[in-house]
């Protein structure tokens, strides 16, 4: 990883922590809003080698939807986040669903590592299914989540990404096979 590689998300996280501390929930969303369409550019630029970690959050049938704050807004997805440098993907995928959603999951499988190139970085992707109890609270983080949701995994809405489509698809199926 090139020093501008490594750079650009202990900025970000730095930026991120003070604004946590200092401003409310809503005027931290609106600071997600322009941070990401500042780093849109510097993506484009820098093409950055990237880890992040999508969950398939999943109770009995039914799997949990998410709209961003920031990102892909009129568009239901699947929770995740960027796996911090030297981080393990799992505690990542633990400190994410706590951050974003308030959850713990019960269990957590593995059901894909691919390469992505969400919005111009080169990132290694890794996906996960997780079962949280029933009745668990979401609660979700005003700043990152717009609105969440649960669907039937055979019955999503119209507005559902085609990768949330393919990951929620594939939990069901390498779960129960």
């Amino acid at each position: 990883m090139s020093e501008r590689e490594s750079l650009t998300p202990r900025v970000v996280e730095a930026v991120e922590a003070q604004l946590r501390r200092r401003v409310s929930p809503r005027a931290l969303r609106l600071a997600y809003r322009v941070a990401y369409l500042a780093l849109r550019p510097w993506w484009f630029l820098t093409r950055p080698h990237t880890t992040g970690m999508k969950a398939v959050v999943r109770c009995g049938e039914e799997v949990l939807l998410v709209r961003h704050t920031y990102a892909r807004r009129d568009q239901w997805d699947i929770p995740g986040g960027f796996v911090r440098p030297g981080e393990e993907v799992s505690v990542a995928l633990h400190r994410e669903l706590g951050e974003e959603l308030g959850v713990a999951p019960l269990e957590v499988v593995p059901i894909a590592e691919l390469p992505s190139r969400f919005d111009h970085k080169r990132e290694r992707l890794f996906v996960f299914a997780v079962e949280v109890a029933a009745g668990s609270e979401i609660r979700p983080s005003v700043a990152e989540i717009a609105e969440v949701r649960w669907a039937r995994h055979d019955a999503l809405p119209p507005q559902t990404t085609v990768f949330a489509r393919r990951m929620i698809a594939r939990s069901y199926w390498e779960l129960f096979r």
